[in-house]
């Protein structure tokens, strides 16, 4: 059975003396509305996206007012950090939450970011492979050492220890064949990016399931697309598109394309008008409640996913709650129920 996740948007009002109240009270929403895991993505030196640059310590803020949604990153940039901090981090937010973290890695993709941290940006990705084995060794040995090529770590206790048992799940987001091949080897899963079409993302998937036949390890397909909905088409573009538009333009000059020779996202990166029509189809999961059902449906049949990641592009302002609120019910009360039984 397919599970329904989304990204949690980071609300921020400095003018309430709580300013990421708005945040705490669409997350019990969400979990009442019976959504599995609730996202946050993660960047440093990186504030006009709105990720949190602590997404640990956010989401412990969130697991102290929620009982039952599960918690986790989509994705942590692990390449800037240190393995053992990532343990901690993770480990303190499963005792937090009692036993509801998920942990998404990436190696990451913008160069200020590693020079920011004084760290080598060509070596992302063999650091990434090195903190995922330390990861998966570490947790719940209660001590730990280790001699590698980026780390070494001398005989010491490593706590606290993960609820879950033998720990957290780590899913590998990106695209890459070399993303790919390491969520097979090391992760529990593959988690997509949102900016491919369908057939794209479906040979990615019969590659993953490929390199997970070679490595002897179960695929797990975590699919994140945009997400919006609304009772009528005028609706969903008014209340989507110009921010679905924005997303894709910012993450094209950012480097991060999807497909390059998309010729959709071609003519939304020269600022040429493309319907809400010619975006969303096998792209997003945006329209009415049978469009969007039929969509669901549709990547379930060709990719295969176990669980769909919904971005819900409706900005970071305190302000548009109530819409994104609406929306989030609405998908849940009239998609959800009815792309579920089938």
């Amino acid at each position: 059975m397919m599970k329904f996740s989304l990204t949690l948007p980071r609300f921020y009002d400095q003018s309430d003396p709580v300013p990421l109240r708005h945040s705490y009270e669409y997350a019990q929403l969400v979990e009442s509305l019976g959504y599995h895991t609730g996202y946050v993505g993660h960047h440093s030196f990186t504030p006009e996206t709105g990720d949190p640059s602590a997404p640990f310590t956010f989401l412990a803020a969130i697991a102290a007012r929620t009982e039952k949604i599960r918690l986790g990153t989509s994705i942590y940039l692990g390449a800037l950090h240190h393995p053992i901090s990532i343990c901690e981090q993770a480990s303190t937010l499963d005792q937090v939450s009692g036993g509801r973290c998920v942990l998404g890695l990436a190696v990451g993709y913008r160069l200020y970011e590693f020079e920011g941290f004084g760290l080598a940006y060509e070596q992302r990705g063999s650091r990434l492979d090195e903190i995922i084995e330390v990861l998966r060794n570490a947790w719940g040995t209660g001590r730990y050492q280790h001699s590698g090529k980026h780390f070494s770590i001398p005989d010491l206790p490593v706590f606290p220890l993960a609820v879950q048992k033998p720990r957290p799940p780590i899913l590998i987001g990106g695209t890459s064949r070399a993303a790919i091949r390491r969520a097979a080897r090391l992760g529990d899963g593959w988690l997509t990016l949102p900016m491919e079409t369908m057939s794209v993302v479906a040979e990615l998937a019969d590659y993953y399931r490929s390199e997970c036949a070679l490595a002897g390890t179960k695929p797990y397909i975590c699919l994140m697309r945009e997400a919006w909905v609304a009772p009528t088409k005028k609706l969903v573009e008014d209340n989507w598109l110009e921010h679905a538009l924005k997303f894709h333009r910012y993450y094209w000059e950012a480097g991060t394309k999807g497909d390059e020779n998309d010729p959709v996202l071609q003519r939304v990166a020269a600022g040429e008008k493309v319907s809400q029509e010619e975006l969303a189809l096998d792209r997003c999961i945006a329209g009415t409640p049978g469009f969007c059902i039929e969509q669901i449906n549709r990547w379930h049949d060709t990719v295969g996913f176990d669980e769909l990641e919904l971005m819900f592009l409706g900005g970071g302002d305190s302000r548009e709650q109530g819409l994104l609120e609406d929306t989030v019910r609405l998908f849940a009360n009239e998609v959800i129920s009815e792309a579920s039984r089938n």
